[in-house]
């Protein structure tokens, strides 16, 4: 059985690009730490498995559109409702 490990996120934080989140995630690429530390310290801070990390750190830095990041979170993250 595979644990998810929870993502300790809100949505609004997710969607919103000036969030203080990822102001942080820039500011570690300004200095100069690699992707791999960074998505580390996403995964430590946040949680989450090592595509979201890699997707969160690709959206703060404008490498990738916030709609990736936001169907990959609800994929896996979101509780499912019946």
């Amino acid at each position: 059985m595979t644990k998810k490990i929870k993502v300790m996120l809100a949505e609004s934080s997710l969607n919103n690009l000036k969030a203080l989140e990822y102001q942080w995630v820039r500011a570690l690429y300004v200095e100069g730490y690699t992707p791999q530390q960074i998505n580390h310290y996403i995964q430590t801070c946040f949680g989450g498995d090592a595509t979201f990390a890699d997707l969160f750190r690709k959206v703060a830095l404008y490498e990738e559109q916030l709609l990736v990041l936001l169907q990959y979170w609800r994929s896996q993250y979101m509780p499912v409702t019946q």
